[in-house]
């Protein structure tokens, strides 16, 4: 092999990161029977148990049998437990992500507050169209303007007073669109 073939190897350490703490390794390097254990292992041992203890009156008619079926039940749901994967994660860690997702607010959180959708509401909008009149050039002055350069118009800040006498004979328009055909009626 040259020194430009330089050979590559690689390490994954990735399996040592998702270890779970686990309960059961002695100081002396031993080990707890069935162990070492995982805390949900533990808890699961512990509960039910518990429950057993509690329930004696309802099941424990078997005599000395009661005793190892009181050991033998939680140590095997632990068991069980060690080899259970839910989306390759424990039952408890699956368990407690289903009750976050479902006690999480529909619409999210936004800084640790549950974030509120406003309400729908009706837009109103009003759109008003003035029409202005701009003084036409006579014929002969658009023909010299087609060689000159197009004047400057100026618009008015306000629109130009209408006389009286035009204003009293017809009726005043209700809409922008009926001011607009109006004002190009009288063009």
């Amino acid at each position: 092999m040259s020194a430009s073939e330089e050979e590559l190897i690689g390490h994954s350490y990735t399996r040592a990161r998702k270890h779970p703490l686990v309960i059961g390794k002695l100081p002396g390097a031993g080990r707890l029977p069935g162990g070492p254990y995982t805390i949900t292992q533990v808890m699961t041992m512990v509960i039910s148990f518990g429950l057993l203890v509690m329930t004696r009156d309802l099941w424990a008619h078997f005599g000395a049998m009661n005793f190892i079926l009181m050991a033998l039940i939680p140590w095997g749901l632990a068991w069980v437990l060690r080899y259970a994967r839910l989306d390759g994660r424990d039952p408890a860690r699956a368990v407690r992500s289903l009750l976050l997702y479902s006690s999480a607010p529909a619409q999210g959180r936004l800084a640790g507050k549950p974030q509120r959708v406003a309400r729908p509401r009706l837009a109103t909008a009003t759109c008003t169209v003035r029409v202005r009149s701009v003084e036409r050039p006579a014929p002969a002055a658009a023909a010299k303007s087609v060689l000159a350069p197009s004047p400057v118009v100026r618009r008015s800040a306000r629109p130009a007073p209408v006389p009286a006498a035009v204003t009293a004979g017809r009726a005043e328009p209700k809409t922008g669109l009926q001011a607009l055909l109006a004002s190009l009626d009288e063009q």
